[in-house]
């Protein structure tokens, strides 16, 4: 999957929290558990680089925080489609 990040340079975070300033309820990865059904420890874990979303939780994320820009994020860098797209030049 390549590079651990920190929660601050990592996009799912950064979603999480432009959510959070609309609400409050997903200031915690306990309290956007509940609202995502995504357990705050996997949560944890795609919120620091160390797993990768699976599709369907990138689909929940997008949409309860409002951010179709992760889709786009994940085709681009995460879906190994993408990324073997960018490898050849598409």
């Amino acid at each position: 999957m390549g590079r651990t990040v920190g929660s601050a340079d990592n996009v799912f975070y950064q979603a999480r929290m432009k959510a959070a300033a609309r609400d409050t309820d997903f200031e915690s990865r306990a309290s956007t558990e509940i609202i995502v059904g995504i357990s705050s420890t996997r949560l944890y874990q795609i919120e620091r680089g160390i797993r990768q979303p699976h599709r369907d939780e990138l689909l929940i994320m997008a949409k309860e925080y409002d951010a179709p820009e992760l889709l786009e994020t994940y085709c681009r860098e995460m879906c190994p489609v993408g990324c073997k797209a960018k490898e050849v030049g598409a």
